[in-house]
């Protein structure tokens, strides 16, 4: 069908690799020979789920993740705008959990903000994350580095007691280990 207004009709299909294999079938006809109105825009983050034959006839466009800085940024004029208070240490945490994902970065905080009713700390950021401490992070590096085994078992088993998540502890550290 034509535009009703404009030049062009957009079409957007974000999570493209979850199509069947029968609805990329019917749409590699559509590709084939594409109607000059039509434009389709396909967003994904699981590039090899997609048929050759559909990337053939695509071009592609990858996008860098946000820096931590920006996204900080980005977010405290988000958190500015919904009137809540949110700690500068808060902001880099969450750029830092969302890996680089702007929609990522914005859920977690619109979470950190419900969790702790408008006013976001990093000890109320922690715990809705079930994140150690800095501090912790540094004291279980510091009895790694010393080999003193017994205090870093106890860490782990108190952690362990308290629901870390320990293969989100075993990542944390190694940061901690390579940014030393």
């Amino acid at each position: 069908f034509m535009p009703s207004s404009g030049t062009h009709k957009i079409y957007i299909i974000d999570e493209v690799h979850m199509l069947s294999t029968n609805a990329f079938n019917a749409l590699l006809k559509t590709l084939e020979e594409p109607p000059d109105h039509v434009v389709f825009i396909f967003a994904t983050t699981e590039v090899h789920k997609i048929p050759a034959t559909i990337l053939s006839r695509c071009q592609r466009y990858d996008f860098r993740r946000v820096g931590i800085e920006p996204m900080s940024a980005g977010l405290a004029q988000l958190a500015t705008s919904e009137k809540a208070h949110v700690d500068p240490d808060v902001l880099a945490m969450l750029a830092r959990e969302s890996d680089g994902s702007v929609r990522d970065a914005q859920s977690l905080l619109d979470q950190a903000i419900a969790f702790s009713q408008g006013n976001v700390t990093v000890e109320s950021l922690q715990d809705m994350l079930g994140l150690l401490s800095r501090q912790r992070l540094f004291d279980l590096a510091d009895a790694l580095v010393a080999c003193d085994s017994k205090r870093a078992i106890s860490f782990l088993h108190q952690v362990f007691e308290q629901g870390v998540d320990l293969v989100r502890l075993s990542g944390d550290i190694l940061q901690v280990l390579r940014n030393i």
